[in-house]
């Protein structure tokens, strides 16, 4: 079946322009590069030519004979969305970083014993991805392991992702540290397709976040805004794109606010991006601070109640699932911080819990409630953990997404309502204590936010004073 490309006429700032919208299609890019009079319009974010009455047969002449051209959209008004049109049920587009479909996941764990220093390649079941790794020339069999494996080598793990990530998608074990910088660009980047247009974002920016000490999360988000930026605008290279002013930028973050598809934590989080990359990393003298930011409006915590909250802990019969999620909501903790915990932390004479390393790689200590000790004491004599107090089951640090699943199995038998995640048990410690009396100060303290106003969000969520507050209506009642 032949493409189509989909005609708009499209009323812009220097002039009208006739609009081609089709899926992603290499030979019709090339036919685009072969005609010089088909641009690039970052105003539209799509290809364009000039509108006039020779335009439509001009196209169908230039894509004859590999596409056809439906016109009947060429006088369409569209909607606020530049970026994409929709025609029926489908979505026609140019692209921003679209995502490329896998052909199945892998695990790279490491592994150290008599026979060597490898990176195992585990796997569920599956035909296809034996047929990829047999095909691999990184990866091997190795019949004492009984696995497949990769060499613990940057070279060898580079041209492994370098092959494989196109078909499939690699994930990696919290035991294998990763700090080379290409191999976490490949990381970043695997998610998405690399055609000729693609531009990847400079390794030197993921060393440049290391250095400033950003979690590996924030860097990784981080990378991501500001390849999307560099890839919003295709026809342009990368040294053109570095010399951007904040004009061009504002008008960059205002589309995405046009688009309506992202929140306005998401376009914050990408004006944050993009202000490091030109004003940190470049180095430019760029008045970033002037970007429009939207206004990012007051969502309130999601809490359970504390009957809820002790249904959902008594649903779980594991002993160590039971007591990462009561440290959790017993000592306010993040998932990050509950996972990072050492044994040498729980000061059962104090009733305290050290934090190393929090949000803003602060330091604090938090409280430890006697329910959490009790379950704690009694998985350490069934567990025996040797340094992390949660240890994965081949050492290393436990899994987030296990403990994410951990809660939404327990919630589900338990029959408790559906109010958010692991973070939810965070704010429901705080809202907790809030109604119970605790000094708005000390639970910030708990907690570990910088401000106070962080904090006052859950004023809002609490009970204590609107349980007291009696409706007029009540009135009638007389």
């Amino acid at each position: 079946m032949r493409p189509v490309i989909y005609l708009n006429h499209r009323e812009g700032k220097k002039g009208n322009a006739c609009v081609l919208y089709f899926e992603r299609d290499d030979a019709i890019l090339k036919r685009i590069r072969q005609n010089g009079w088909i641009k690039w319009h970052p105003e539209f974010k799509a290809y364009a030519a000039p509108s006039n009455e020779h335009t439509i047969g001009h196209l169908i002449d230039v894509f004859d004979d590999i596409a056809d051209i439906n016109s009947s959209y060429f006088h369409a008004k569209l909607e606020e969305n530049v970026e994409q049109v929709t025609i029926g049920d489908t979505h026609y587009f140019t692209g921003i970083l679209e995502k490329t479909v896998k052909q199945g996941t892998v695990t790279l764990v490491p592994v150290s014993n008599e026979y060597g220093r490898f990176v195992v390649v585990t796997f569920k079941n599956g035909k296809t991805i034996i047929n990829l790794l047999k095909s691999s020339k990184y990866a091997y069999w190795h019949k004492e392991l009984r696995a497949y494996v990769i060499q613990a080598k940057r070279s060898t793990l580079i041209g492994f992702l370098e092959t494989m990530t196109s078909k499939l998608q690699v994930k990696i074990h919290n035991e294998l540290s990763i700090v080379d910088y290409r191999i976490l660009q490949l990381l970043f980047e695997q998610a998405y397709q690399k055609d000729i247009y693609f531009k990847s974002c400079p390794i030197e920016y993921i060393k440049y976040m290391q250095l400033k000490a950003y979690s590996y999360n924030t860097i990784n988000s981080y990378y991501y805004y500001v390849l999307r930026l560099l890839n919003c605008y295709r026809q342009n290279s990368l040294e053109q794109i570095n010399q951007f002013d904040s004009d061009v930028i504002n008008d960059y973050h205002q589309n995405m606010i046009g688009e309506k598809l992202y929140s306005e934590q998401t376009i914050n989080q990408s004006v944050n991006a993009i202000k490091l990359y030109y004003k940190g990393f470049l180095g430019r003298d760029i008045q970033l601070d002037q970007v429009v930011r939207p206004k990012v409006g007051k969502s309130l915590p999601k809490v359970w109640s504390k009957e809820e909250i002790k249904r959902i802990l008594n649903s779980i019969d594991n002993l160590k699932h039971k007591a990462i999620l009561a440290l959790i909501y017993g000592s306010g903790l993040r998932i990050g911080e509950v996972l990072k915990l050492r044994i040498e932390d729980v000061d059962s004479k104090r009733m305290r819990l050290r934090i190393l390393g929090g949000k803003g790689k602060k330091d604090r200590y938090t409280i430890i409630g006697h329910y959490s000790l009790r379950l704690l004491r009694d998985y350490y004599k069934l567990y025996k953990p040797k340094q992390l107090l949660f240890e994965g089951q081949i050492g290393g640090q436990y899994s987030a997404t296990s403990v994410s699943r951990i809660l939404a199995k327990a919630i589900e038998k338990s029959g408790a309502p559906k109010r958010g995640g692991l973070h939810s048990l965070r704010h429901s410690f705080a809202t907790h204590l809030l109604e119970s009396g605790t000094d708005l100060r000390y639970i910030q303290e708990l907690l570990g936010h910088n401000s106070s106003k962080t904090t006052e969000i859950y004023t809002y969520v609490s009970n204590k004073h609107i349980e007291k507050i009696k409706s007029p209506i009540d009135d009638f009642l007389q």
